[in-house]
């Protein structure tokens, strides 16, 4: 499964992506404060270059995707559970995130 980031993809839609791919949610942050639904890539990264895509797979672990985010594009990331009320644990995949 594949997630498409460029520079001018909004949080918005990078969030949605997800969700559809993942049955969970990523939060996206601007240094210590969750990024806006209309901000950019580009206006949260810390990063100039990106790859374009995110390779995942449902059996992913959390905290290698949250470290993926921080590592291609200078972003702060966590996952949380379907209904976006409770954080998923780095152990977990991103199958059982969705479940939590």
């Amino acid at each position: 499964m594949e997630i498409k980031i460029v520079k001018t993809s909004s949080v918005k839609s990078i969030k949605k992506q997800f969700q559809k791919q993942f049955n969970c949610n990523l939060r996206l942050y601007k240094g210590s404060h969750l990024a806006s639904d209309e901000m950019k890539i580009s206006d949260i990264s810390k990063e100039t270059n990106f790859k374009g895509s995110l390779e995942l797979g449902a059996r992913s672990r959390v905290k290698n995707v949250e470290d993926y985010f921080m590592q291609e594009f200078g972003v702060k990331a966590q996952i949380s559970n379907a209904d976006d009320s409770k954080l998923a644990k780095d152990d977990m995949t991103l199958t059982q995130a969705g479940k939590l």
